[in-house]
């Protein structure tokens, strides 16, 4: 890493925006050696000219701030959040939203193009327009805020964190967030600075708030260092006079605890799960399904878009007009995705490797009356296939992508379709990169054919992406 002189300004023209919201500005200062150098900058959109100052220099990558902009971007807004700037909670607040929508369509065609080496003609005539959203704010259903104790005051402060640190940001609300998370946190932060629950202030790592949008059921989870009493009777009292107070129709139904001790990460595989108070799950409905959640298991963090992706997977299935006979749901959580598209197939499988998502996926299955389904647990990639002859495969993995081994068992079961499910454009290319390498050593053909970046997540840089892959010689 090497440090710049700060004190020097340089003309440059953003050129794009990066996978974390950084602008892609291009030095533009003729006879200077850094004419042309590419820096990730801050707060520029695409588009805008200004000055801006190099500040580090990583391998490959150089980084530098904002000191002015001489041409602001039409698409530049106002942002809605006051603390916008200092928190690392959303990154596009200061484009407006058909700017977002062009930024991660881009997004999604450039990590094709530049990690999985399509050819850019091709994923242009394959991709089809980004489906937005008709909510931008108030849609996230879990908030996961981090807890910092004051030895100082004695207290608790419960947020967000800020950019690049373990700061939190004391803010009034997050306008991402479902309006009654952030009434439950407020009452988190008053219940926990009481000076008689100082020992569970200080065991407190994380508050996460879990909420069904349609059903009106909350859930909440206190992430500790350590077993230690926590009244949840009382606690949810407080919670359920807050709401009222509130007007917002949420009812707090369940309280669980998940130890996990100093040093064990936050994503690391889970920890000892307590129910303290209420139910033991939540509901949430996506049109005619029901879903029951418990509290370790995924589900769509915007449940309003989840119908949208969800409309556009099943939409995928049915483009032929023949409906599979067998269709495999692989990394399958809640079993959401394949319930919802049961009515598109005749039988479905998922696999899920969390034992608890498992459960509440059969469960589901019998809350929505759908009999031709089974859910198996197991790692995708362990999972003895057997004689399976499915016609269609989802797979819908965590950020981190598909193992290679499961690539392979995919291409050895030679379904008609496959439709990959992503919320990661550089690893959705780098995992077709690695499916279409495969299959020249197999001697299976597959090609592109459908394309659809989802927007799930408004003012951040991610996206969902649904593609279609084609058995061509099963076609």
């Amino acid at each position: 890493m090497g440090i710049f002189d700060s004190s020097r300004a340089f003309g440059a023209r953003c050129v794009g925006i990066s996978n974390e919201g950084l602008g892609v500005a291009r030095i533009e200062e003729q006879g200077a050696k850094e004419d042309g150098l590419k820096v990730f900058v801050e707060d520029m959109l695409p588009g805008e000219r200004g000055k801006i100052r190099i500040t580090k220099k990583e391998k490959n990558m150089t980084y530098g701030e904002k000191v002015s902009i001489s041409e602001p971007s039409d698409n530049r807004v106002t942002p809605v959040c006051p603390e916008f700037s200092r928190c690392g909670g959303c990154q596009l607040q200061h484009a407006s939203y058909e700017c977002q929508l062009r930024m991660k369509e881009s997004m999604v065609r450039n990590c094709l193009v530049r990690l999985g080496r399509f050819p850019e003609e091709e994923i242009r005539a394959f991709m089809e327009p980004i489906l937005g959203a008709k909510d931008q704010l108030n849609y996230r259903n879990q908030m996961q805020y981090p807890v910092e104790y004051s030895r100082e005051k004695r207290c608790v402060n419960i947020g967000l964190f800020e950019r690049n640190s373990h700061r939190i940001v004391e803010h009034e609300k997050c306008y991402l967030a479902d309006p009654a998370a952030e009434v439950v946190r407020q009452v988190a932060q008053k219940f926990f600075s009481d000076l008689s629950r100082i020992d569970a202030a200080k065991a407190l790592r994380q508050v996460v708030v879990r909420s069904g949008f349609m059903s009106k059921e909350m859930m909440v989870i206190f992430v500790i260092r350590k077993q230690v009493a926590i009244e949840g009777d009382v606690f949810a009292a407080e919670c359920a006079e807050a709401l009222r107070r509130a007007h917002n129709g949420t009812r707090l139904i369940s309280i669980w605890t998940e130890e996990r001790p100093e040093g064990v990460k936050w994503k690391s595989p889970k920890g000892v799960w307590t129910n303290i108070w209420g139910e033991t799950t939540i509901r949430e409905f996506l049109e005619n399904r029901v879903f029951r959640i418990s509290p370790d298991s995924f589900f769509q963090i915007n449940s309003k878009q989840a119908v949208v992706l969800y409309g556009k997977i099943k939409e995928y299935l049915r483009l032929d007009g023949v409906l599979p006979r067998l269709l495999l749901d692989l990394y399958c959580g809640t079993g959401s995705i394949g319930i919802y598209c049961s009515d598109a197939c005749h039988h479905m499988f998922g696999i899920e490797s969390v034992e608890s998502a498992v459960i509440d996926a059969r469960n589901n299955a019998r809350a929505n009356y759908i009999e031709d389904t089974e859910f198996f647990c197991s790692k995708a990639e362990d999972f003895d296939f057997g004689a399976m002859m499915p016609d269609a495969i989802i797979v819908d993995p965590p950020r981190k992508g598909c193992d290679e081994k499961l690539l392979s068992k995919i291409l050895e079961l030679a379904p008609t379709r496959i439709i990959y499910v992503s919320c990661n454009p550089a690893t959705l290319a780098r995992d077709l990169k690695r499916f279409f390498q495969l299959q020249e050593e197999s001697g299976k053909k597959y090609g592109i054919k459908k394309i659809c970046p989802v927007d799930m997540f408004p003012q951040t840089t991610h996206v969902e992406t649904v593609c279609l892959l084609s058995n061509i010689q099963r076609a």
